[in-house]
């Protein structure tokens, strides 16, 4: 049976009424992000005037909440209603949009503001990340997670083309101010298709209150440690998201605006280009869902390296040719990104008991989280060392980190995922993967 028969076509999650109204949802989140994310570092360029290390800086505090709240955000995750999570976060996200869109149109933002907004919001997004993902497994039928991981990475992707598109013409057109009034209106559509979520609660643990989530949240470290391949694909991401995923957010707009010489509009370009790439790349992955990700993954790692290394080289060149093919290769940068995303969401799904997918999931929050160190040290790194070699040691930092990761965890080559680890009470995971030491007192039964 192929892929695809198992997984019954590429949109077939779509056919289930809970997982389009979030896949709805997170569109239309999605393209509100992306939007914001051209828009704001060349807020922070005019207010600063032209401060490449407070862009790096504004990016760092939105992703440390991750760090804070990451792991605990996924404990809550776990132990309360993921619809009620997912309605909180997006309702308050709403009103701090149009509260940092009020004081814009009004005269009186701050770069402290800009600061402080980043941060709220990124502590509102550690919660929202683990509740989302983990619902996916809860929503679909088995053999169709794996597909409507993809599916909703694919989605986000089509709003990076067209979010970013907008982001950067809406920055001429109307100006800083309208393009982030733009956003806060965007973003109703997210809370509206959140509220009408008719979800049965998940599988819950039985203990309740401080010292039972306390012990949960001890309980998914150790489960997630014991596991040499969870451990693995974690370490993996941390090196991806520190020196990779700072691209977009501090490289893009310092190469349009300082390098390259195209401005805003090119920025939203460029990031437009990577949501190409990654469309392309996901609509693979839901479709064929791939499960041999112990291999892909590594090797995705070190070619999104690649691709950041030769981006940030072939600007060196003359024109046209300094303009066309780094162009080409930010594409190819986004394509590695969603799948990346998408298969490392999934192992770790497939890895975890049913009542512990919001801990595992969060641990990627960590990871997350130090994108606020890699953005921090991309911006200073980029005014000492100029753009292009920043952009270079980071991606040369991914190559050898995907590389190592492979050679020194033989789990990790060895491991596919199983689609039956999606049922409900099976408790190991994807298939080849050595399973933990027990926790004493909290033994997973066998499937």
């Amino acid at each position: 049976m192929s892929a695809l028969t198992a997984g019954e076509g590429m949109f077939a999650p779509l056919r289930q009424p809970n997982y389009r109204l979030l896949w709805i949802g997170q569109s239309t989140h999605a393209l509100a992000l992306w939007m914001e994310q051209i828009a704001r570092p060349f807020l922070v360029l005019e207010i600063t005037g032209g401060s490449a290390a407070h862009v790096g800086g504004v990016l760092a505090v939105r992703t440390i909440p991750q760090l804070f709240f990451g792991v605990f955000a996924g404990v809550v995750s776990d132990w309360f209603d993921r619809r009620t999570i997912l309605v909180v976060t997006k309702l308050n996200v709403l009103a701090l949009s149009i509260v940092f869109a009020a004081l814009l149109v009004m005269g009186r933002l701050e770069l402290w503001h800009v600061y402080v907004f980043q941060f709220l919001r990124g502590t509102l997004m550690a919660f929202e990340q683990p509740a989302r993902q983990s619902m996916i497994a809860t929503i679909l039928p088995p053999q169709q997670v794996v597909g409507g991981v993809a599916l909703m990475s694919a989605t986000q992707n089509v709003m990076r083309i067209v979010g970013s598109a907008a982001g950067g013409f809406a920055i001429p057109l109307l100006g800083l101010s309208g393009a982030f009034v733009a956003v806060a209106a965007i973003y109703v559509g997210a809370v509206v298709t959140t509220l009408m979520l008719n979800v049965a609660t998940h599988e819950r643990p039985a203990e309740t209150g401080a010292r039972a989530m306390a012990a949960g949240l001890v309980e998914g470290g150790r489960f997630a440690w014991g596991n040499t391949t969870i451990r693995a694909i974690l370490l993996m991401s941390l090196i991806y998201f520190m020196f990779g995923m700072s691209y977009t957010q501090v490289f893009v707009p310092l190469f349009a605006e300082d390098v390259m010489g195209i401005g805003a509009g090119g920025a939203g370009l460029m990031v437009s280009l990577t949501g190409v790439g990654a469309l392309v790349s996901a609509l693979f992955v839901a479709s064929q869902q791939p499960r041999r990700v112990g291999i892909v993954l590594p090797a995705i790692v070190w070619t999104f390296g690649v691709m950041l290394v030769a981006f940030s080289a072939t600007t060196y060149l003359p024109k046209p040719a300094g303009l066309i093919l780094p162009f080409i290769f930010i594409t190819f940068t986004g394509a590695t990104q969603t799948m990346y995303f998408s298969l490392s969401n999934a192992a770790l799904l497939s890895s975890a008991p049913p009542d512990m997918r919001g801990r595992i999931i969060s641990l990627l929050s960590l990871d997350r989280g130090v994108m606020s160190l890699g953005g921090m040290g991309a911006g200073f790194l980029a005014e000492v060392q100029g753009v292009q070699i920043a952009q270079i040691i980071y991606g040369s930092v991914c190559i050898a980190g995907g590389l190592g990761i492979m050679m020194l965890y033989k789990e990790l080559r060895g491991m596919e995922i199983d689609p039956s680890a999606f049922e409900e009470g099976h408790g190991r995971g994807g298939r080849r993967m050595p399973a933990p030491a027990p926790i004493p007192g909290t033994e997973v039964p066998p499937p």
